[in-house]
């Protein structure tokens, strides 16, 4: 059962609804998540505000997309518009979809923009650099050292949303350098309509590809249909957002900013039957059976003579059934001389008999 304390009467409604917490029941408090994110002035809608453009852009499609070079490694995806999205550690492809991450980009010009992780739908952080303000000048910031007047050097700003595994609070943490502390289930009290669309969360979507037929071209499977691809997004609620219609009802009216941190697309797996390795009907690597069209080589595993190049399957001294020479070119083949008998005068004897 929780249990709200309010502030006393005299503080204005919006102070009131700030200041609301709820005690389920140890003494633990919270603030309240509705007011602060309908409030535009909150620090989680300041971060929006002074960091939109800087380094990624609002909208859904408009993130920076790109590729990664091979499916061995995924550390860096190459972007289409230049520059780089470089994850450390790299991405493993064995473990898809990831737990976790980190990344960068980095601009063309070589220069980091921005950061996140990513640890889970309500467990994520953002950082991005922004100009420095005459603020962080005159406060000494570290990075705005050597700013000056014109305000060019860039300090990052970052927001961090932590959810631990298995409970509903929220604790936010932003850049002016205050955090909060909520229950994501009482977010179900600020609106009876579009309670979703007021939920920070992070959408992390992620395939490792499709496996091409054994007769694709390995040179041509790059299509959205084979390649696989890693994706995120954040939802930023917007503020002023709540309202009440003619039912008396609170709705959502807008819904939440999208913004797409990258999408980097994954090289299709090779075909089988070109892949290095022995799969399914295969005899052997990449040959034999009734699933590849190339035949194996002469000391490669077989089961029927046409798997075989020399149409020739037989067992060897293991035991194991392996594709042999052909006949033809299996046979030895030795060279004879014969010397012809010489004939001499009468004293003359006759030559010897070539071996």
């Amino acid at each position: 059962m929780r249990r709200y304390v309010m502030l006393a009467a005299a503080v204005s409604p919006l102070l009131v609804a700030a200041a609301a917490v709820t005690v389920p029941g140890c003494g633990e408090e919270f603030e309240n998540i509705c007011a602060f994110l309908n409030e535009s002035n909150s620090c989680y809608h300041a971060f929006q505000n002074e960091t939109t453009g800087k380094c990624w852009t609002p909208g859904a499609g408009k993130g920076p997309s790109g590729s990664f070079a091979s499916r061995e490694t995924l550390d860096v995806c190459f972007l289409d518009e230049g520059g780089q999205i470089v994850f450390d550690p790299p991405l493993d492809i064995a473990a898809f979809p990831p737990k976790t991450m980190a990344f960068k980009r980095l601009t063309d010009q070589a220069e980091e923009c921005g950061a996140g992780t990513f640890s889970g739908e309500f467990s994520y952080s953002v950082t991005v650099a922004v100009p420095c303000s005459p603020d962080d000048i005159d406060a000494g910031v570290t990075e705005c050292a050597d700013a000056g007047a014109d305000g060019i050097g860039k300090v990052g700003r970052t927001l961090t949303l932590t959810t631990p595994e298995g409970r509903s609070t929220l604790d936010v943490s932003c850049a002016d350098g205050t955090s909060h502390h909520f229950n994501r289930i009482d977010i179900q009290e600020c609106a009876e309509k579009g309670q979703d669309q007021l939920q920070p969360r992070a959408v992390l979507e992620a395939s490792v590809g499709n496996q091409p037929p054994p007769d694709a071209d390995p040179i041509t499977t790059t299509s959205d249909k084979f390649r696989g691809f890693v994706k995120l997004s954040i939802l930023y609620p917007q503020s002023r957002v709540i309202t009440e219609n003619e039912e008396k009802k609170k709705v959502v009216m807008s819904p939440p900013a999208v913004v797409e941190y990258f999408n980097c697309y994954i090289p299709a797996p090779s075909p089988l039957c070109f892949n290095g390795e022995k799969d399914g009907l295969e005899t052997d690597i990449d040959c034999g059976g009734t699933l590849c069209p190339t035949q194996c080589d002469v000391g490669q595993s077989c089961a029927r003579p046409t798997d075989c190049t020399s149409n020739s399957c037989m067992q060897d001294t293991s035991g194991f059934l392996k594709c042999q020479a052909s006949a033809s070119s299996a046979s030895a083949t030795t060279g004879s001389g014969a010397g012809a008998g010489g004939s001499g005068g009468a004293d003359g004897s006759g030559g010897a008999g070539g071996e």
